[in-house]
């Protein structure tokens, strides 16, 4: 059975729970993740800040109420509301519910994991460490040798 420990990608970048909004979007940037983890000062994980997390929290509180219906918020309206929030820090927009997988998970049940949240990365951690990441990347790589994800 494939497990996580063996398709990591252990060079992995998070930001400190009290860094800006604005260093998270510049990190993510440079980097071109569309998710992020986030660390406290103890380097252990607390969740993921994702671009979505952000774009969310960018449509102003007075808009959110039209959000579900055919109305498009004004992206000039949405860019002045994030310009208000870019020094806030990293935690008040970390999503601590987001998946994460330890390196003994399977690789089956870490596809399983991803393809199901619709996310582009799950955490690995061990203990509360973040040791690693398993990219949908590494999903497609256990298939390159002709091998099965179980």
């Amino acid at each position: 059975m494939k497990r996580v420990k063996d398709f990591i990608y252990k060079d992995i970048l998070s930001v400190n729970e009290n860094s800006d909004l604005r260093r998270v979007i510049i990190t993510m940037k440079r980097h071109r993740v569309c998710a992020i983890p986030v660390v406290n000062q103890l380097g252990e994980y607390i969740g993921c800040i994702s671009e979505q997390d952000i774009l969310n929290a960018s449509v102003p509180q007075y808009m959110k109420s039209m959000y579900n219906t055919s109305f498009m918020a004004d992206l000039d309206h949405i860019i002045g509301h994030l310009h208000d929030i870019l020094d806030k820090k990293a935690f008040e927009f970390t999503d601590s519910s987001y998946p994460t997988v330890t390196p003994n998970d399977s690789m089956s049940y870490a596809a399983d994991l991803l393809f199901r949240s619709k996310k582009t990365a799950l955490p690995v951690l061990e203990g509360k460490m973040l040791i690693g990441l398993i990219t949908r990347i590494e999903i497609l790589t256990v298939s390159l040798n002709g091998n099965k994800l179980s």
